[in-house]
This record gives C-alpha cells, sequence and structure tokens, in this order.
C-alpha cells in the first residue's frame, strides 16, 4: 500500500509506492485510506527543507518523528 509524503497542492498529494511514487488526487487519497491524513501531511516546501536539513529520502516526515519520539529525540 502507498503512503502519503507531502502535499503538492490543496487537492494533490504524492504518495510513495514500495518502486515509485506518483501524484494523487485528495479524495482518491482519502478513498484509498492512505496514511498520514491528507491533512497532516506536510506540504512540499516543509518536505524539501527537512530532506535538506536531514539528508534522507528513504522516511518520510511522519515516519522521522515518530522514529525521533520513539528514540528519546524532542
Amino acid at each position: 500500500m502507498g503512503r502519503g509524503l507531502y502535499r503538492h497542492s490543496e487537492t494533490i498529494a504524492m504518495v510513495r509506492y514500495e518502486k515509485n511514487s506518483m501524484l494523487l488526487a485528495k479524495d482518491e487519497y482519502d478513498l484509498r485510506g492512505y496514511q498520514p491524513a491528507f491533512e497532516k501531511l506536510p506540504t512540499h516546501a516543509e518536505w524539501v527543507e527537512w530532506h535538506r536539513i536531514h539528508g534522507s529520502e528513504s522516511l518520510s516526515q511522519a515516519e522521522w518523528e515518530a522514529w525521533r519520539q520513539a528514540n528519546g529525540h524532542d
């Protein structure tokens, strides 16, 4: 199943699949039940900035934040 990476716009999300990623309309994103919730996805600018600082594209921002909390950071 895909996982949301960021909000490309107010109605479009970038979704990561096992071997690729694609843009998906919010309605379709919600219908398919992707996580995290569309409203909780970072904006594209936030996602780019996060990866510029942390240098990893293998985790979404939500996954990175969950890892940091689980490991006692922040």
